[in-house]
């Protein structure tokens, strides 16, 4: 069944939950992400950043960029998780959580894009990022805008991102990065994801 066929209202925030999108293909799930997700979430960032971006950035950026997962990182997206504001998927195979994603449909913002070094090239970032831009639709935001990590710069390109400015992005601890101002405009043509409820 085509993501297209369900009833939108299935996406909706109060049944945001109970949705898995598969992408056959990828032999992939994604699905929301849990307060239990926590901890896959943030090794798997510090995976991505130190792995997928230390040739274009020094090791100090990375190190502020990611710190060492500790529970105060786990105990931060749990929050996050448990306000709902930033909405979160995650990719999932047979090995566990190996992407993951998110946006702030309030600010119109794609926030996150990640995929575990070992499961890059395969799409898994493309299927997380086309189930975030729907997400951003069903919740009536028809653009996302976003500072993209240079390392990234050709993989949001391909998806149709548009350079407003190369600047800078500031990290929580007060540091800069380099970064890319990137938008989209979306549209409601985007092709779906095969998916049906979790069960």
């Amino acid at each position: 069944m085509r993501m297209a066929d369900l009833d939108r209202s299935m996406w909706s925030d109060t049944q945001f939950g109970v949705m898995v999108i598969y992408e056959d293909n990828l032999d992939v799930n994604i699905r929301p992400a849990i307060v239990a997700d926590a901890i896959a979430i943030i090794d798997l960032h510090f995976t991505a950043v130190h792995q997928s971006a230390s040739s274009f950035y020094p090791a100090e950026v990375l190190n502020t960029w990611s710190t060492q997962p500790d529970e105060t990182r786990y105990d931060h997206i749990r929050r996050a998780l448990e306000k709902g504001e930033e909405l979160f998927v995650v990719a999932e195979d047979a090995s566990g959580v190996i992407g993951f994603g998110s946006i702030v449909p309030l600010l119109q913002e794609l926030r996150a894009v990640y995929v575990h070094p070992r499961a890059g090239r395969r799409g898994v970032g493309s299927a997380i990022l086309r189930c975030l831009e729907q997400l951003a639709l069903d919740r009536g935001v028809l653009q996302l805008q976003m500072d993209a990590s240079i390392n990234a710069e050709a993989f949001y390109r391909r998806a149709g991102y548009e350079i407003l400015e190369r600047g800078v992005h500031r990290l929580r601890s007060g540091r800069e990065m380099a970064c890319l101002k990137m938008k989209k405009s979306l549209t409601q043509e985007m092709t779906h994801p095969h998916s049906r409820p979790a069960v």
